[in-house]
């Protein structure tokens, strides 16, 4: 997934708490569900994410631990689809955070247990208009 590439692309509220690695936006796991919430209310969509440990320089990226929406679906209002994917992404996010063991997933990256205080979850929000291009690249390079 493409993330945004600059702080400002998102709002400020939504930013609260964000960290900036490479072009990837990652929140705690406690302050997600706020900038979800921020975001939503702004009229973007989430397309998901993925729980990462960042240690130092490091990033220890779980692509299998992700909390994706599903696809928007032809007709669907922008509206719609902002509130779907949203509650969609929050919904997979709780879950994974009520039944994941992050202490032993760090020790799989020979981490201490520890490491969970360094644990961020990368979300990929996206206007109509970016979305509406990406798929039209797609459709382009498909």
């Amino acid at each position: 997934m493409k993330n945004r590439g600059k702080l400002d692309d998102l709002p400020t509220d939504v930013l609260e708490g964000a960290v900036l690695r490479g072009n990837e936006y990652a929140w705690t796991p406690e302050a997600f569900p706020v900038a979800l919430e921020r975001a939503e209310a702004h009229g973007l969509a989430c397309l998901g994410g993925q729980f990462q440990f960042r240690v130092n320089d490091s990033t220890c990226e779980m692509y299998w631990l992700a909390a994706d929406s599903k696809e928007r679906i032809s007709g669907e209002s922008w509206a719609d689809y902002c509130r779907r994917s949203c509650s969609e992404v929050r919904e997979n996010f709780e879950r994974l955070v009520s039944k994941t063991d992050f202490s032993k997933e760090a020790m799989g990256w020979n981490l201490p247990p520890a490491a969970t205080r360094n644990l961020f979850f990368v979300a990929y929000f996206v206007t109509r208009a970016e979305l509406a291009g990406e798929s039209q690249a797609d459709v382009i390079a498909g």
